[in-house]
């Protein structure tokens, strides 16, 4: 049994039980022996306030003897921060391999204290994988712009699935990358565009072949705010869908 003095938001789960418990201070308790681990929200890190490995206070975590209050391990505090601090999860154990044995033949507890700050340097990711549903036709020498309109995600919201188009949220470095499945005696030869201008090709000619081609092709870019990505038809007249065909593109700095 483990006694829990507060908790924010679930961030600390108990493995031994997987239950999570609600409170509003952030301190809490692991009996001896008892695994666990913090877990602070994305964007944020923790920062331990305190941590201590030993006993003084009876009520917490009762059970064995619990008869002193001046048990402490002197290492514990230093040994959490160094796990935890900078981090979004840590993972944590009561226990005397970890901390010793301040005091032999009584039951002994980690107490942390800590809380969830916000990390400066985080950034909501930017990062989509889009794909096209259907089998795609098109006349063979008709620039076509490609709209991938079903998506497994896009975080950030920046692809839109009814134009087709990537409108890069910031500036920065990105990479583009698109997968192509075209049928027998077909082809999909295609370009990236970024505003309109072409700024890579692709090649997937399967004319002269009996079964299905797949081809891949990277590009990374430098963008603007606000500039705009899709990919086109340069000689093409199929396009395999079904999730055989994609679109996807992630912002790297």
């Amino acid at each position: 049994m483990s006694f829990v003095i507060g908790l924010g938001l679930c961030s600390l789960i108990l493995i031994s039980t997987s239950h999570c418990i609600d409170a509003y201070d952030q301190s809490f308790a692991l009996c001896a022996n008892q695994k666990g681990f913090i877990r602070c929200e994305k964007g944020t890190k923790i920062r331990v306030k305190s941590a201590v490995y030993g006993r003084t206070d009876s009520k917490v975590c009762p059970g064995g003897n619990t008869n002193t209050r001046t048990c402490r391990s002197l290492t514990s505090e230093m040994k959490v921060k160094w796990s935890c601090n900078g981090y979004r999860t840590c993972h944590l154990h009561a226990s005397n391999a970890i901390f010793g044995n301040p005091c032999i033949n009584f039951s002994k507890y980690l107490e942390v204290t800590y809380s969830c700050e916000k990390d400066p340097n985080w950034k909501d990711p930017i990062a989509f994988n889009v794909y096209n549903r259907q089998h795609l036709t098109m006349g063979r020498n008709t620039p076509t712009n490609i709209v991938y309109d079903a998506v497994y995600y896009n975080h950030g919201n920046a692809y839109n699935p009814v134009t087709g188009f990537f409108t890069a949220p910031s500036s920065g470095v990105y990479v583009f990358t698109w997968s192509s499945c075209v049928a027998s005696k077909k082809i999909f030869d295609a370009e990236i565009l970024v505003n309109g201008i072409r700024k890579g090709l692709g090649n997937c000619n399967n004319e002269g072949g009996s079964w299905y081609e797949s081809c891949a092709n990277t590009v990374p870019l430098v963008l603007e705010n606000g500039d705009k990505v899709n990919i086109r038809t340069v000689v093409a007249n199929y396009l395999n869908g079904g999730g055989w065909s994609s679109f996807k593109g992630w912002k790297v700095y």
